[in-house]
């Protein structure tokens, strides 16, 4: 795929940055086989996507303090698989709607939708997510071929590449956590939400939400943020890192192996703890099975226990 699968966004863009001088329209139009109109329309939508353009009668720059976006235009020849917005209530709803029309049209791509403010982000049962200031707030669109009982096995994949992206650009350590959550010593840093629909017991889509509190945290007990200090990746840094991270996984979430549970279990922080679960007894966690599901032992008599992905409480020691 090459540069005639980008956008003339994307490709004015590409030029904008690689330059640090001015660069008339006549130049532009001539770099990319377009008329000078197509140029002032395409210099118009990248300002109106909030870049600080200075726009002259000797040519165009790009200044230095533009946003750092997510614009569907800013992934190139990937643009097509990208949906983007400034405000939207939950990019899980937006996700769901790719979704279905996917299955519909018979176009099973996977899809990213990202947003830069949600004002009603999902949580797992009747939470919510806060999105703070430049997080990261996201939907994956996926569609494997699994079934309803190994649908965790993307959630144990996602949660293990968030954590190698997070640590790898953070120089920090972080823990995933039964069954959605990534923790660092001090809080929680990020959410994964996962939403299905399942026929038959097959998975006809499988859609992963996710939120991370890259320089800000909430203001609620038991969070945290990924960097300390300036914020020193973008949100499509880290974006891609993530993409590119759960790909290189997303094999081992069909191996009939117990591959995945090993490298889960080296990043969770949980055994042994306290919990409360959702039939109302406490329990010991003891560890996640091959597709997810959590092994408990009852506190009581040391029944052992399993339990699908969903709401626990975890007890502080």
């Amino acid at each position: 795929m090459g540069n005639e699968n980008k956008s003339t966004k994307a490709r004015l863009l590409e030029i904008l940055r690689q330059s640090d001088k001015r660069i008339s329209g006549e130049e532009l139009a001539a770099a990319l086989s377009i008329s000078r109109t197509s140029v002032w329309k395409g210099m118009q939508a990248l300002q109106n996507s909030g870049y600080i353009i200075d726009a002259q009668k000797n040519g165009y720059i790009l200044s230095k303090k533009s946003p750092d976006s997510l614009c569907a235009f800013e992934f190139g020849q990937n643009e097509k698989n990208f949906v983007h917005f400034h405000k939207v209530g939950s990019t899980m709803v937006e996700a769901r709607k790719l979704a279905l029309k996917g299955i519909e049209e018979n176009q099973k791509t996977q899809k990213v939708v990202t947003a830069d403010e949600q004002s009603a982000g999902q949580g797992r049962g009747d939470h919510i997510w806060k999105t703070t200031n430049g997080s990261l707030a996201f939907t994956l669109v996926t569609y494997p071929k699994l079934f309803c009982q190994q649908s965790g096995r993307t959630l144990m994949a996602a949660q293990i590449a968030l954590a190698n992206v997070l640590e790898k650009n953070s120089g920090r350590q972080f823990f995933v956590r039964w069954p959605n959550d990534i923790w660092s010593d001090k809080g929680k840093v990020a959410g994964i939400l996962d939403e299905g629909l399942f026929v038959g017991g097959a998975c006809s889509y499988l859609n992963l939400g996710i939120g991370v509190n890259l320089s800000q945290s909430p203001k609620i007990t038991g969070t945290d943020k990924i960097f300390v200090k300036d914020n020193l990746f973008s949100r499509k840094e880290i974006l891609e890192s993530f993409l590119d991270e759960y790909s290189k996984l997303n094999h081992l979430i069909f191996d009939q192996t117990n591959s995945l549970q090993k490298l889960w279990d080296k990043k969770n922080f949980d055994s042994k703890k306290s919990v409360r679960a959702s039939d109302g007894k406490k329990y010991i966690f003891e560890k996640i099975d091959e597709n997810g599901w959590a092994i408990m032992s009852e506190t009581k008599n040391g029944a052992v226990k399993k339990f699908a992905p969903g709401s626990v409480s975890y007890e502080k020691r």
